[in-house]
């Protein structure tokens, strides 16, 4: 399916975009583009301004101050520490992060990741009793990443005299566990801005006050680096595709900085292997790094991918990254493969377009990818999308939201017919008897109907503002870097630019186009890449396009990055 429409973010936000001029003195380009953030005068600084010193005190989190008692409490009494991840990048990252913390402040720690197959999602009774036979001698439990959902687990772990902590991110249930700590900002109302954390940013904020409490009492940590670890939050953070806004915000700006460094000989393998340069961005880690460490998890063991980032030995560290790589491309293949014929399924039902979610399954498709499929076809259609695999009389599956739908509530309707559900508002898993799919569909389709319109449904690309060549004088360029770090919810500014005259175009090195256009306020330089000069329009066109300042071919001139192109009178 095409891009249907474009869709001006910034549409009936005139006042905003004013407000933001006069109160901060702001060119109205930047202006326009915090204004389709909703970024309101009195966050600006903060927003172009993120510092470290500006993180909020962890123990604004009910519980966290015991919890992090309790882990010194263990380091002290020589009781050692198990914590219970998850195999995803988010749960990955945040093992890695506790666990170094703790150990540079004399915990024993152990790491359990669980197997996808073997052992499902989330910390259960079996996945508590496998973790105990690598540390039959544990007081002290920390999930990261899961747990939220796991009263089961916790009361067994509390008749084994097992104090645990738990730090998540997930939507919880009407009952939350027992454990000592509960570090999750969504089950308390007064942490809103917190709400948007990853795992990762959980864990951390128990790391930041396991060292706040040791320091305050004369316990540890003074030599703990807080800023160290902030690569690892940047690699989960962005990986599970939270906002990157408020101090998510923050910690990746740090985080990547210290990724570009590679200082970690894990992350200096792994980006050695694809070729990623110093100059790593966030979508370097959406599209390279989180997939192959994700591999692990997926088709492979994810116990490869924790050892890769908590190596300290860069021979040995190559040859995780080297596995990595092999189970990217086993993930790559069934992907592809299950991809085609999840198509197939879509295409063959005429009633798919009236329909408000996709779902498709499959007999004995590969668990493993059916998340990344089911992401591609909530991108492919524009609709939510749930995708099976059939294994017996049971099924089991992932599902992607689109929008601000919000998933975990919807599936609430269809609880009475699924085993098991959870996750957060934009992706989810799910398990229900086979026999039950087509009631499952019937009540989330008509679930998602209630809350949505046929016009949300639409596929689009949303832009920041409409501008002129005049708009773009040299002043925007000052404030273009401070709007870095872009990801989720801060996506890179993108123009919509009407009528303009295309001047000149030409053929360039490694198929892209280059040349000058203009409209009737001003001339200007552009880029397309990955574009053939023989399929670039001519005369009046439309386009969406990112100003940048040329370096390399005419050093300090303002150009456009061009994203989209349209003839003019096509739109």
């Amino acid at each position: 399916m095409g891009v249907l429409n474009w869709k001006n973010n910034c549409r009936g936000k005139e006042n905003q975009i004013r407000e933001l001029q006069e109160s901060c003195g702001l060119p109205r380009a930047i202006a326009a583009i915090l204004a389709a953030r909703n970024i309101a005068p009195a966050d600006v600084d903060a927003f172009l301004d993120p510092r470290l010193a500006k993180l909020s005190d962890p123990y604004r989190f009910p519980g966290i101050e015991i919890a992090a008692k309790r882990l010194w409490d263990a380091i002290i009494n020589k009781e050692p520490i198990l914590i219970h991840g998850d195999y995803d990048t988010d749960g990955i990252t945040a093992s890695a992060l506790l666990s170094l913390v703790l150990r540079k402040n004399g915990a024993e720690v152990f790491s359990f990741i669980p197997h996808r197959f073997d052992d499902g999602y989330g910390f259960t009774p079996e996945s508590l009793e496998k973790a105990l036979a690598h540390m039959p001698g544990c007081k002290v439990l920390v999930t990261v990443d899961c747990g939220i959902t796991s009263c089961d687990a916790v009361d067994v772990a509390i008749s084994r005299g097992i104090d645990v902590i738990i730090t998540d991110h997930h939507e919880a249930s009407n009952e939350l566990p027992k454990a000592i700590a509960l570090i999750n900002p969504k089950i308390y109302p007064e942490l809103e801005d917190m709400h948007l954390l990853s795992g990762v940013g959980s864990a951390f904020k128990l790391s930041h006050a396991f060292v706040k409490y040791g320091r305050a009492h004369n316990l540890g940590g003074f030599g703990t680096k807080l800023e160290e670890v902030m690569d690892y939050i940047a690699l989960g953070t962005v990986a599970d595709i939270v906002p990157i806004l408020g101090e998510n915000r923050i910690m990746v700006k740090y985080g990547i900085e210290i990724l570009r460094k590679q200082l970690r000989p894990g992350v200096r393998a792994l980006s050695e292997s694809i070729n990623l340069k110093h100059d790593l961005m966030p979508t370097d880690i959406t599209f390279k790094l989180a997939p192959r460490i994700n591999a692990a998890g997926r088709v492979g063991d994810a116990n490869i991918a924790l050892e890769l980032l908590e190596s300290d030995n860069i021979v040995e560290a190559y040859r995780f990254a080297g596995e990595l790589e092999k189970f990217n491309r086993i993930r790559q293949n069934k992907e592809q493969e299950i991809y085609r014929e999840a198509k197939k399924q879509i295409e063959n039902n005429l009633a798919w377009s009236s329909e408000y979610v996709i779902l498709v399954a499959g007999r004995d498709w590969h668990q493993g990818v059916i998340g990344i499929v089911a992401s591609r076809l909530a991108r492919d259609y524009n609709r939510p999308a749930i995708v099976l695999t059939i294994q017996g009389d049971n099924a089991y599956g992932s599902g992607r939201s689109v929008g601000s739908l919000n998933f975990v509530e919807v599936l609430g309707n269809a609880a009475h017919v699924l085993e098991r559900y959870g996750g957060h508002p934009m992706a989810v898993g799910i398990g229900l008897r086979a026999d039950r799919l087509t009631a499952f569909f019937e009540i989330i389709n008509e679930s998602i109907k209630n809350v949505i319109s046929k016009e949300d449904l639409v596929q689009y690309i949303s832009y920041d503002e409409d501008m002129q060549v005049s708009d773009l004088d040299m002043e925007i360029f000052k404030y273009m870097d401070k709007l870095a770090p872009f990801g989720h919810s801060n996506p890179k500014p993108l123009f919509r630019f009407n009528e303009l005259t295309i001047l000149s175009a030409k053929q360039i090195k490694g198929n892209h186009v280059r040349g000058v256009m203009r409209d009737r306020t001003g001339r200007i330089e552009f880029i397309m890449f990955n574009m053939s000069i023989d399929k670039f329009p001519t005369g009046c066109v439309d386009v969406l396009a990112t100003p940048q300042v040329n370096y390399n071919y005419n050093a300090g001139a303002p150009q456009l990055n061009i994203a989209y192109i349209a003839e003019h009178e096509v739109l």
